[in-house]
Order: structure tokens, then sequence, then C-alpha cells
């Protein structure tokens, strides 16, 4: 399962440093050719806010699955092992209803509805084409929750049985 969650992992932080890279390119040349040309491209800047959006989603999901998102660990933190184990899955067994429910079912629902409305600054890309990026990253999301209930319920196992508990993964 480690070796799924690294190349995983992988697969988004490329998507993510190639996002990233192509938005630099795109913004550069939407200054440029504003300023340099006096013609700003209504292309380039919908394919900026785009692309934007899909690197604002594929990050968050790789955050999260590297546990590094925004955490308020009050609760956690003064309660023993065994219940802040119990704690965490309960909160990734919630999250993962969401991932499902919202962002893969919802998100899905989104793209079959809006397949054939085509965007008016990129004629050639359909709305649903844009929406993917909620099913797709609901997928990756769902996974990391998958993911993280199966590692903290193997440590809440070896915690109840007195044994020692694996890393954090």
């Amino acid at each position: 399962m480690e070796t799924i969650k690294r190349r995983v992992d992988q697969i988004l932080a490329f998507c993510c440093i190639l996002l990233c890279g192509l938005l630099t390119v795109v913004v550069t040349w939407q200054v440029a050719s504003r300023y340099l040309f006096s013609s700003p491209g209504a292309q380039s800047e919908e394919l900026a806010k785009i692309m934007f959006v899909w690197l604002t989603l594929f990050s968050a999901a790789l955050l999260f699955g590297e546990k590094g998102h925004m955490n308020i660990g009050l609760l956690c933190d003064a309660l023993t092992v065994r219940w802040r184990l119990s704690l965490q899955i309960l909160t990734s067994i919630l999250i993962l209803g969401f991932c499902v429910a919202i962002l893969v079912v919802g998100g899905w629902d989104a793209v079959i509805r809006t397949m054939r409305q085509t965007n008016a600054a990129i004629p050639y890309l359909s709305t649903g084409q844009i929406y993917l990026a909620l099913p797709i990253c609901g997928v990756f999301s769902s996974f990391y929750c998958i993911y993280n209930i199966i590692c903290d319920g193997q440590r809440l196992k070896a915690a109840m049985t007195g044994d020692r508990a694996p890393t954090e993964g």
C-alpha cells in the first residue's frame, strides 16, 4: 500500500509541477501581450483561470495525502493514543464520505451535465472538461482517506494489543 501511495504522490506532484510551469508560461504570455502588443488575449486569461483552479485542487489533494493540511490538534493532543487514533479514523471516514458524495459523485454529475456547454473564451473546451478536476481530485482524496484509515487502524490495533505501533504514514 505504501508503494501505491508513493506512486500516487509522484503523479500528483508531477501534475502540480506541470500545471505550475504551464500557468507561469500562460500568465507571462498574457502580461507580455497586454503590455507589449496592447492586445490581451481572452483565451490566455481564461486558460490561466482554469489552470489555477486545477492546480489548487491537485495541490489540495497532494497536501491532504501528506497530512499537511491545516489541523487544530488541541482536542487530539489531549487524548490518549487510542482515542486519538479512533478520532482520526472517524474523521477520515467522514472526509471520505464528503469526497465520494460531493467531489466524485457530484463532480461527475456536473461534468456530465455540462459536457455540451462550450466555454465562451475557449470554444474548443467544454465546461464539463473544466469540471473534470472535481471527480479526479475526489478520487485522489478518497484514496488518501482509505490509506489513512488503514494505517490508523493498524496503529490502533497495535496500541490496543500493546505491540509496537507502525510509524506514521
